[in-house]
């Protein structure tokens, strides 16, 4: 990484509110195949530099280590998230109280947790697992929704943001993504910020979602996954 990552580096934004510093911008999702060589906080650290300074306003991560290197090197919102697979529940973005907790201690400004109407591991509900966060932070928390009824949940439980990052990968059906019409129904009964997520691959689309009421857009397989991007480009020879 050599001077790349040196305080020098560090691109400086104002966040007197993170969602105001996000608000029409692009979020990039810096997350990569477990298995990849490029799975290392180093490499996702200068992935996320490289993007902000590219223009990127935010920058969505998964990983207590990743997080805390991605805030070694940017001063921009960190949208920080933990993935735990759990045969017991099909939660797995930030199922517990203490991966918010170490999540917000690792430097990120906003907290992703499964929004949707599944429940936690031993039976917790959505409205239980806030309010026990609530006990404990007060961290801006962002609520990765699948349907129009999880998102209307979310802003009544006092989430502060709402993501589709769920369009597609719950039991309720969706023609395709980006899921487009979910933006916009949102749009009409919740007044909390929607980041649009899920499928964005063509800067049309970012325009879709923006005129549909997104208030931000955040894109990762397109630009920070290059295995499954050589992957796409191989299926047409292979």
């Amino acid at each position: 990484m050599g001077s790349q990552l040196s305080n020098s580096s560090v691109v400086s934004q104002t966040l007197a509110s993170p969602f105001l510093a996000v608000k029409n911008g692009l979020i990039v999702s810096c997350q990569v195949p477990d298995d990849t060589a490029i799975n290392t906080p180093e490499f996702i650290a200068a992935q996320a530099l490289t993007v902000i300074q590219a223009g990127a306003v935010a920058i969505r991560a998964q990983g207590i280590t990743n997080v805390r290197a991605i805030g070694k090197v940017v001063d921009v919102p960190i949208i920080g998230l933990v993935k735990r697979f759990d045969d017991s529940s099909p939660v797995y973005i930030t199922p517990s109280v203490s991966d918010v907790l170490e999540l917000e201690n690792a430097g990120a400004t906003i907290v992703a947790i499964d929004a949707t109407g599944r429940l936690r591991t031993g039976g917790q509900t959505l409205a239980d697992f806030v309010s026990q966060i609530r006990l404990e932070s007060n961290v801006l928390l962002l609520a990765d929704v699948d349907s129009v009824e999880s998102a209307i949940e979310a802003e009544e439980l006092g989430c502060d943001a709402v993501a589709t990052t769920l369009s597609g990968y719950t039991d309720i059906p969706v023609t395709g993504l980006p899921n487009i019409d979910l933006i916009k129904e949102i749009s009409k009964h919740v007044k909390i910020p929607i980041i649009a997520e899920g499928g964005f691959n063509r800067p049309e689309s970012v325009s879709e979602a923006f005129a549909a009421g997104a208030m931000s857009v955040c894109i990762g397989t397109a630009i920070t996954n290059p295995y499954l991007l050589t992957k796409h480009f191989l299926s047409a020879i292979n």
